[in-house]
């Protein structure tokens, strides 16, 4: 089979299209600018709905995460990027309910928080996606009493998929002193699971790559430079480009994974290779597995 045809199948099979033509453009919400990136060859019924709420409280803008956008676009998601404006990004969710096929709140970082205080507002949001999920609420509340009551808890919510860069969380001491970027203000998952008994957790671990790897190259490669947040030791775009599709990857597969009874009929085999049930502990992908996923994507499938 020749690598076009090869490709062209891979485009119908797994929802993957190359260099998918995307229709950018712009919502106003609360004098706040959303911006809106989806494939323009399909109607919205059709298209589940990716709602970014980026790093740093979703205050980093979405230019900074371009190449990642046009691989969750190359699998036919919508990416709404919101802003740190709750307001407007709930009245946003509000109007496009039911524009869409399905509603899937997506965070990187901090920008957890942020979606945590608008997911349990929409009865209709029963899946989301968490990459390296920081919770750092305890700094930027000012409810002093909120400090002591736990706010992770998800009234609507069903399935989660945490995705994180392993290379985060670890440190070093020798040769050169790291500090890991993460840790102290980590997500803690076994204390998400305790507090949503009812809520299906996976997750998926990239041994090699940083908390920076998701942004375009330039940002990536300052960050990983300047020792703030490492991330993959080879830096070419090849391997950023692998990355963000596998993250795209996983993200469809997770969207799209067959009915609740389909999948309880597999749970043993899902929960032993890359995934948690809420009555299992919390597993992670051995170096090995997670290199081989990662190495699938070659230089052929962006020529």
């Amino acid at each position: 089979m020749s690598i076009k045809l090869l490709l062209l199948v891979l485009s119908f099979t797994s929802g993957f299209v190359l260099n998918t033509p995307v229709n950018i453009y712009k919502r106003n919400y609360n004098k706040e600018i959303i911006k809106v990136y989806e494939p323009e060859m399909q109607d919205k019924k059709d298209m589940n709905a990716l709602i970014f709420y980026t790093g740093a409280n979703s205050l980093i803008p979405a230019d900074i995460y371009s190449n990642f956008i046009k691989a969750l676009n190359n699998y036919n998601f919508s990416v709404t990027v919101v802003t740190n404006d709750n307001i407007a990004t709930n009245e946003l969710l509000y109007d496009i309910r039911d524009e869409y096929k399905n509603l899937i709140p997506l965070t990187h970082s901090s920008g957890y928080v942020s979606a945590l205080q608008t997911i349990n507002k929409q009865k209709n949001i029963k899946k989301a996606v968490f990459l390296d999920p920081v919770d750092n609420s305890a700094l930027i509340n000012t409810n002093l009493f909120d400090f002591f009551n736990d706010k992770n808890n998800f009234n609507y919510l069903e399935s989660l998929l945490v995705l994180n860069a392993e290379k985060s969380y670890k440190g070093s001491i020798f040769p050169k002193l790291e500090i890991p970027f993460i840790p102290a203000f980590a997500l803690d998952l076994k204390k998400l699971e305790k507090t949503n008994p009812d809520l299906n957790i996976n997750k998926i671990s990239a041994e090699n790559y940083g908390h920076s790897d998701v942004l375009d190259s330039l940002w990536s490669d300052l960050m990983h430079g300047s020792s703030i947040s490492k991330g993959s030791e080879n830096r070419d775009q090849s391997t950023m480009d692998e990355y963000v599709n596998w993250l795209a990857n996983e993200i469809y597969e997770f969207v799209n994974e067959d009915s609740d009874e389909n999948s309880d009929e597999n749970s043993d085999e899902i929960s032993d290779e890359n995934s948690v049930c809420s009555e299992e502990p919390i597993k992670e992908l051995s170096n090995d597995y997670s290199r081989s996923i990662l190495n699938l994507y070659n230089e052929d499938r962006y020529s």
